[in-house]
Parts: C-alpha cells; sequence; structure tokens
C-alpha cells in the first residue's frame, strides 16, 4: 500500500502492456520492505517530454525506458553515463534532486546473464544476429570482455549493421544473414538480438536447425516463450542455451540497485517473472525450507505456514513419530545412515501433502534421490546465515548430534563447507537470514509466493498472530 513517503518508479513505452519489469520490481520491493511504488505508463512518442517533466514534478526516483523511446529520451536528460553515451540509447534513468541522469543496463545485464551461465567470452567468435538496440548492447559488452562479435543481418540491414559495426569500432565485417553456415565455422557463441520468435510467433526463427551443433552456446534475448524455438532445437542436439529471461533480469536487477541502492534480490526477481509466464515452481507446489541447523527453519515455517494458511510438516518430528525414538538416539544407536533413511521417507510422505510448507533437518541435502525429488515436486527455498552467526544461535545445545564437539564454530564451519554446494543447487531461492527476524523472513517469502501467482492467506484469517521473534 502507497504512503505519503513512497517512492515512484516505473517503465515508459509503447507498448507496455507486455513488460515483464513491473512484477520483478514490485515483488523485489516488498522482499525488501521498501516503499517503493512501480508502474508502467504508455506513452505516445509525441508525449516524452512531457512525461519526463511529468516525472521530475512528481519527484519520481526513476524508471527504465522500453521501445520506441530509448533514443527519444536522450534530447530531454542532464547526464548520460559512458555506455549510454556510447549505444545512443537510455533503458534507465536515475532522478535526483531535479536532474535526471540515463544509463543503458543491457550491456550489463547481457554479460551477467552470459558469466552467470557459465560462459567467458574472453577470446571466443560471437555471431549476434540483428543490428538494433539490442545488438548494438551485446557486441559493446562482447568486445569489452575480449570477444570478437561479428554482425549478422538480413540484406535489409546490412548498411544498419554496418553503420554500427563502424561506431562500436567492431574489427569483423558485417556478414549477410544467408552466410550464416560460413559465419558460424569457429563460433563458439551465437546470438538472436532480434525479436523473432516472440509470442505469438513462437515457430519462427532465423537459424536453420541443421546449422546448430553440440559445443555451441545459443543465447535468445527473446523471454517470452522462455524456451523459443531456436533453443529449443539447440537444447535437441545438446548445445548449452541460455534464456532471454535472464538478460532481462540482470539489466533489472542493475536499474533496481540504481534506483535505492540496495543488492537486488535476483532470485525473487526471477521467481515473479516466472510466475506472470506462468512457470513458477511456487504455484501449486508445497514450499520446502531447507538449510543449516540454526538458520531459522523451524520457527520460519511455522510463521509462514500460518501467514499462507497451510499444513506445516517438520520431518526431524515426523522421523522421531516413525521411529519411535529421538533423533539423537537415532544417531547414537544406528548411525547416521539409517537417519537418513528415515528422513527420505518422511520427505517423500511430506512432499505428497499439496501445498504444505515442510521444515527439513539441515543435512536433508546429503541424499542425492531427496534432493533431486526435491526439484521434481517442491519449490525450495534455501536460508543461510554465516557460521559465527550459527554458532551464536545454537549456542550450547546438546540436541545436535553432529555438534559435539570442543570447537562448535570449527565444527560448523567445516560441516557447512561440505553443504554449501548442495544447499544452493537444490534451491529455487536463497534468503540470508543472518539480519532478519522471523516475521522478515516469513514476509519476503510470502511475497515471492504472491508474486508469483499462489494463494496467499491473510495472516488473520489463519490460526494466530504474527511471529515476531529474532533469528539473530
Amino acid at each position: 500500500m502507497s504512503t505519503g513517503r513512497t517512492a515512484l518508479c516505473g517503465l515508459l513505452g509503447d507498448p507496455v502492456v507486455h513488460s515483464l519489469s513491473p512484477v520483478m520490481h514490485s515483488a523485489a520491493f516488498a522482499a525488501l520492505g521498501l516503499d517503493y511504488a512501480y508502474l508502467s505508463f504508455c506513452v505516445a512518442r509525441q508525449a516524452v517530454e512531457s512525461a519526463l517533466v511529468g516525472l521530475r514534478a512528481l519527484g519520481a526516483r526513476g524508471v527504465n525506458v522500453t521501445v520506441p523511446h530509448k533514443s527519444a529520451v536522450l534530447p530531454f536528460l542532464d547526464a548520460l553515463d559512458s555506455t549510454a553515451e556510447r549505444m545512443g540509447a537510455v533503458n534507465t534513468i536515475v532522478f535526483t534532486d531535479g536532474r535526471a541522469k540515463g544509463y543503458n543496463t543491457d550491456a550489463f545485464g547481457f554479460l551477467q546473464a552470459l558469466t552467470a551461465a557459465g560462459f567467458d567470452p574472453a577470446g571466443k567468435k560471437v555471431a549476434v544476429l540483428g543490428a538494433g538496440g539490442a545488438a548494438a548492447a551485446i557486441a559493446w559488452a562482447l568486445k569489452n570482455a575480449g570477444g570478437s562479435p561479428v554482425l549478422v543481418t538480413r540484406r535489409t540491414s546490412l548498411s544498419r549493421g554496418r553503420a554500427l559495426a563502424r561506431r562500436l569500432s567492431l574489427p569483423a565485417e558485417v556478414a549477410e544473414l544467408g552466410k550464416l553456415r560460413s559465419v558460424l565455422d569457429g563460433v563458439e557463441l551465437l546470438v538472436n538480438a532480434t525479436g523473432v520468435g516472440t509470442t505469438p510467433h513462437t515457430d519462427a526463427t532465423l537459424v536453420p536447425a541443421e546449422l546448430l551443433r553440440s559445443g555451441l552456446t545459443v543465447f535468445d534475448v527473446v523471454y517470452n516463450p522462455r524456451e523459443t524455438r531456436l533453443l529449443r532445437e539447440a537444447r535437441l542436439v545438446g548445445a548449452r542455451t541460455i534464456s532471454g529471461l535472464e538478460m532481462l533480469l540482470y539489466q533489472g536487477a542493475r536499474s533496481f540497485e540504481l534506483w535505492t541502492g540496495k543488492v537486488p534480490p535476483i532470485d525473487i526477481m526471477r521467481h515473479a517473472a516466472l510466475g506472470e509466464l506462468g512457470e513458477s515452481v511456487f504455484v501449486g507446489r508445497p514450499v520446502v525450507l531447507i538449510g543449516f541447523m540454526g538458520s531459522g527453519k523451524s520457527v520460519v515455517s511455522k510463521a509462514l505456514a500460518r501467514r499462507l494458511g497451510r499444513r506445516l510438516l517438520e520431518t526431524d518430528a515426523m522421523v522421531e513419530r516413525a521411529a519411535g525414538k529421538s533423533i539423537g538416539r537415532i544417531f547414537a544407536e544406528d548411525g547416521e545412515a539409517a537417519f537418513r533413511r528415515w528422513e527420505a521417507v518422511a520427505v517423500c510422505e511430506a512432499l505428497a501433502v499439496p501445498g504444505a510448507v515442510v521444515s527439513c533437518g539441515g543435512g536433508v541435502v546429503l541424499n542425492a534421490a531427496t534432493a533431486a525429488c526435491f526439484k521434481e515436486k517442491a519449490a525450495v527455498i534455501y536460508l543461510k546465515a554465516s557460521p559465527e552467526v550459527l554458532a551464536t544461535r545454537l549456542g550450547h545445545s546438546r540436541h545436535r548430534p553432529l555438534l559435539q564437539t570442543g570447537n562448535r564454530l570449527a565444527a560448523i564451519t567445516a560441516l557447512l563447507n561440505e553443504r554449501k554446494a548442495s544447499y544452493e543447487q537444490a534451491a529455487d531461492i536463497t534468503i540470508d537470514t543472518s539480519r532478519l527476524n522471523v516475521e522478515g523472513v516469513a514476509d519476503t517469502i510470502a511475497a515471492v509466493i504472491k508474486s508469483a501467482g499462489g494463494a496467499v492467506a491473510s495472516s488473520s484469517n489463519t490460526d494466530g498472530g504474527r511471529v515476531t521473534e529474532s533469528l539473530s
């Protein structure tokens, strides 16, 4: 709900109804508890100046800019960052003390998505399809990262492509799309920087399937559908694929950082966008909380179950009921392997309960089959905290069989290092609970579920008040 202090952000374009930016940014604001609002503004080309004057007058914090206004806004800005100046295009504006500065975060977003996928463009030949704004940002990012981009365009766009190559000082000659077969010789990354393949024209592609091969990485800037025909055909021949949703996500995250000064919650923004596309794991699935002992799984799961109006299941308690003895006794009498078998059964039973909130033991991810089951059947949230915070929370507890040692911090650090990769691989979303209280964490998770299209009950309709216990 907006207040007299709500900071306004938004999107300028024409059209804007298709954009995922509002759901991404709204989810991020809610997750961090920021008093911000994000609105879409459909602005005709002749009204761009008036819109910017109005936003300044309203005290807006900033806006994103999409087609066809990325260049049209330039005359009405007070300053540009170096990338926007070189691109001749702006996709983010920040208002500060009545001044408007333009940024281009597309190049940043592309490179971040590429890096996150494990591809280093340095020293590699890259084919970039297109000669528009997206192609410009991508070619510029690749060149600065040490790559060798080659622009590939239709015959009707060759002059535009050559002008772009000169402006960016690209060393390679612009190629015609009809010669793509020869261009792809030695190419390790193929980027579609056009809108071909976008919904509703999902059967369109610029690349014949027979030109795709295993070992090639294919990046499509189109994000709706998330898997375009190009990406599907690339995946089927064994190529690595990267969806345009990742570029959208990272360029949006950079905008968020410029407006708020906060670290953007990437996972939360991604799942909000997936929810808008109807692909979020948070719709119709149990919500599973994993993490090291002391990370807050038990108390957060109780608060979350109340907030969502859902059934709470704790796998440790399920194991103790089934085994007829405490976890400590199971470890002492039967060993850890026996406990893990009991735990795997409990997880399967819990995931069979529609919409349940499931709190798991700290080592649940050590069972590869269980971790795979999470990916298939659940939305998984990893609660993490630093070893020092965990040691403080756990205190001198005698109910943790794996921590019965003289140097508890060392034991926690060693175990956490062993499990960290497994936690991260299993997780859909990671939340650092080091400085948050229970209510804050539960609110963050509930905001994600709501933004993804999952039902969220009012806390007044559930079985108790809100939990305010501190995790720290």
